[in-house]
């Protein structure tokens, strides 16, 4: 005679010193449970039910201008890919929408700040829009490093950087800048009179024509395009946040501080110098 097999799952706890990492942006989730066999007609193990702690909502509410929080698009950091992804099972109120660095300010992550500029529908110009709009009086703003634009910046830009060398002298501080240094790179962090330098840049006027770039220009694009036609193809997943750069950082820094006539330079100083406009010193 056979004997049948029914399917079921076993409770598994983990033991309070367990190493093993857990998602941040995942939090809410349950562990995963093995599976085992038993006979038919034994009495099945009782699944025991974990606890699940109501998260907090977070205060932070920056979509409210054009879009409900349901329509949030949710999203999640992968560590392996080091990239951020979309999580459409997380709402709103179940994401991390700022991080607190151990050095340095703290800041909204770039998923939030993509969501917001696209909600907006900031624009993004190429270098020949950029020089009819500063003939008109548009101020063209560099936010790179400031020595990194002492080097070299596009004929007409004015620095404004949205980042500074860390300045900080706190313990965490110290070894961001001896890991940095050990990278061949600068240990930097936000800074925090971003916005008052860019009033001084522009004389206090949030309703100046601002164009931003930084080294690279980035996109909001999240699709795939064929070179020769333009024409939008499907999704790119390597992109589901456009790529992050600050310039497009300091487009949400600024018209989140109220300005008003905000544009994007599309490629940055590396497109203006290879497209041969010019650059000084």
């Amino acid at each position: 005679m056979q004997t049948a097999f029914i399917r079921t799952q076993l409770p598994v706890t983990r033991p309070a010193s367990s190493s093993r990492p857990k998602s941040v942006a995942l939090r809410s989730s349950g562990v995963i449970k093995p599976q085992a066999f038993f006979k038919l007609g034994s009495k099945p193990v009782e699944e025991k039910k974990e606890e699940v702690k109501e998260q907090p909502k977070n205060k932070l509410n920056i979509f409210s201008s054009f879009q409900k929080d349901d329509d949030v698009v949710g999203f999640r950091f992968d560590p392996s890919m080091q990239r951020w992804v979309r999580a459409p099972h997380l709402k709103a109120d179940r994401l991390e929408m700022t991080v607190q660095p151990l050095s340095g300010a703290a800041y909204t992550v770039w998923p939030v700040m993509h969501t917001y500029l696209t909600g907006k529908k900031l624009k993004t110009i190429d270098q020949d829009a950029a020089l009819a709009l500063m003939k008109k009086g548009a101020y063209l703003v560099d936010v790179r490093l400031g020595i990194d634009f002492e080097k070299e910046h596009a004929v007409g830009a004015v620095s404004v950087p949205l980042f500074r060398i860390t300045a900080g002298n706190e313990q965490w501080d110290k070894i961001k800048r001896v890991v940095m240094a050990g990278l061949n790179m600068r240990a930097t962090e936000r800074d925090p009179a971003f916005i008052d330098n860019m009033l001084k840049a522009v004389g206090g006027n949030k309703r100046k024509k601002v164009i931003v770039m930084c080294s690279v220009g980035g996109t909001l694009d999240t699709v795939v395009r064929v070179a020769s036609t333009g024409k939008k193809t499907e999704t790119d997943k390597d992109r589901a946040f456009g790529r992050e750069t600050r310039s497009l950082k300091a487009c949400y820094e600024l018209m989140r501080a109220g300005f008003t006539d905000v544009v994007h330079l599309q490629g940055g100083l590396c497109e203006w110098r290879h497209e041969g406009y010019p650059i000084e010193p």
